[in-house]
């Protein structure tokens, strides 16, 4: 057998041999094939790169001139249209419309012209499957991925960055608008950092601040025309149902309410009814994304546990926006205003909480008439 296998070799003069042997050493060189992150560098080697750190502490080289734009970070996906980029979207999302989230496109999704011809590649909620080869397949210049999610540490999601990014052969930069802090100042500065990066990599730096900037303004009016109110009692309601308590939401915190479920040990979560009746919110806001997910009102107002809960009683039960996929500023804005002008309605009588309303989705967004898709999406009252 062992004359057999080696019949073959036994004619070859040594050039010969020692071209077969070449040609074995390069097929086996070949197999060992550079990482993706290799050929990144090999591919970019002509083109102008920058540092930067992304908000996971992550060093990253990207191009100096970002042309092409993946995301499956909705955050990132908003800041890119609030950043006048959009037209540089080449893959988006998956699950922003046209799901069991929301059927209806979102605000962010109607502001992006042909936004339902974009490649969606997964995604969308923070955590959530992405189709890496669809990331691929659209050659972007710049992938950006979620800086925070509700299971894993900073640690955990660096390391995961860091594997997409040489899987991927593609610069992966995480941002994020609102994650697990709960100091509003250390809010206001994750927020600024996250228009900063943006600006920075879309060359977009004046036009983020001008929207930070006027994000500090409707903020500070607003804070000054309350100062020395008294704090109304207020709980927040998750989209799932009644019972789920949000214990932390920012635009609440900036108009200094009272969440009565703020100091609940575990935080979020389920509660009792009973627990309900003992806080006795004096106002009960009703998280809605979208139609698709919502508490109904009629159940809330017709439970017959609640009755003697004073926000009941006195027909004080609203809806608000809240975070999808992440945290909109814009939007965030407006519930601001909305739920200022319902907490304190005698000093903030003359506010137009609409036209506000409108006014500051014209400015993030580019696009008029999306105060009324909002208010419609989320259930908005009349102010």
């Amino acid at each position: 057998m062992q004359n057999a296998m080696m019949t073959p070799w036994a004619p070859m003069r040594a050039p010969a041999r020692v071209s077969m042997l070449m040609v074995i050493l390069m097929i086996l060189v070949g197999c060992d094939a550079p990482a993706p992150d290799a050929r990144l560098d090999k591919d970019q080697a002509d083109v102008p790169m920058r540092e930067i750190q992304d908000m996971l502490g992550r060093q990253v080289s990207v191009p100096r001139d970002v042309e092409r734009i993946a995301t499956v970070n909705v955050d990132a996906f908003r800041m890119v249209v609030h950043l006048q980029a959009d037209d540089r979207l080449v893959g988006i999302p998956g699950d922003m419309f046209g799901s069991r989230f929301s059927r209806e496109k979102t605000i962010e999704a109607l502001a992006v012209a042909g936004v339902e011809d974009i490649p969606q590649l997964g995604g969308g909620q923070p955590g959530s499957d992405i189709n890496l080869e669809r990331v691929v397949s659209v050659s972007p210049d710049v992938f950006f991925y979620w800086a925070f999610t509700r299971g894993d540490s900073t640690q955990a999601m660096a390391d995961h960055a860091d594997r997409l990014q040489r899987q991927l052969g593609i610069p992966v930069v995480a941002v994020s608008t609102l994650g697990r802090e709960r100091d509003p100042e250390k809010i206001m500065a994750g927020i600024e950092r996250a228009y900063g990066l943006m600006g920075v990599i879309l060359d977009q730096e004046a036009r983020a601040e001008q929207l930070l900037e006027r994000y500090r303004q409707e903020v500070s009016s607003l804070q000054s025309r309350i100062q020395g109110e008294a704090a109304p009692r207020v709980y927040l309601a998750h989209r799932t149902n009644l019972f789920s308590n949000v214990a932390f939401y920012y635009p609440l915190e900036q108009l200094g309410a009272r969440n009565v479920a703020s100091q609940r040990r575990g935080r979020d979560g389920e509660i009792a009814a009973e627990q309900l009746l003992q806080w006795d919110p004096e106002h009960i806001f009703l998280h809605t994304p979208s139609q698709a997910s919502r508490v109904s009102l009629d159940t809330v107002l017709n439970d017959a546990r609640l009755q003697d809960v004073s926000a009941i009683r006195d027909g004080q039960v609203h809806r608000f926006k809240g975070t999808y996929m992440g945290w909109d500023l814009a939007t965030g804005l407006v519930d601001l205003i909305r739920m200022g002008r319902i907490l304190y309605p005698k000093a903030l009588e003359d506010l137009d909480a609409a036209l506000l309303g409108e006014d500051i989705l014209h400015t993030f967004y580019g696009k008029p008439g999306l105060y009324e898709h909002l208010a419609r999406q989320s259930g908005f009252e009349d102010l």
